[in-house]
């Protein structure tokens, strides 16, 4: 059995603009990024929406496209990681730090508690219903009436 093989061909310039149009967040359309790459003067609205829609379905334009999109959400987890790495950095300075007041090295502590998903320091609120609930959605009916007619 024979492997068939295929190769993509690079992306030429304006299909790769076309690729980085579309990760730009104010591209609201497949249609404005088509816009914002090619000369569209001479084209229906259609006409554009339909050539978009090509473009975006090329087998090259939606690998890379794909490859791209991956690439900003492992910068966007790996930034989210390293900021909580600093912030957490910053609150064991502020707990080491001996020129910082008592009240201000116990909230970074009471922080680090709450980051540290144990539970440790974590805030909860417990409601205490002083009347029996009604058993059943009559009874609720049956007093919402009864309020209603002044009983």
């Amino acid at each position: 059995m024979v492997k068939v093989e295929k190769r993509m061909k690079a992306l030429t310039g304006k299909q790769s603009a076309f690729v980085d149009a579309l990760l730009d967040p104010e591209m609201r359309s497949y249609a404005d990024a088509y816009r914002a790459v090619y000369s569209c003067e001479a084209m229906s609205p259609k006409a554009i929406r339909n050539e978009a829609s090509k473009l975006r379905a090329h087998p090259g334009v939606t690998m890379a496209l794909d490859a791209a999109r991956s690439r900003v959400e492992r910068e966007r987890a790996r930034d989210g990681v390293a900021e909580r790495q600093a912030i957490r950095r910053r609150l064991w300075s502020e707990v080491d730090d001996p020129d910082t007041p008592s009240a201000s090295r116990v909230q970074a502590l009471r922080l680090l508690g709450l980051a540290s998903g144990t539970g440790m320091f974590s805030e909860s609120q417990r409601i205490e219903v002083s009347e029996p609930m009604p058993a059943s959605e009559a009874e609720t009916m049956a007093e919402i009436e009864a309020l209603l007619r002044g009983e």
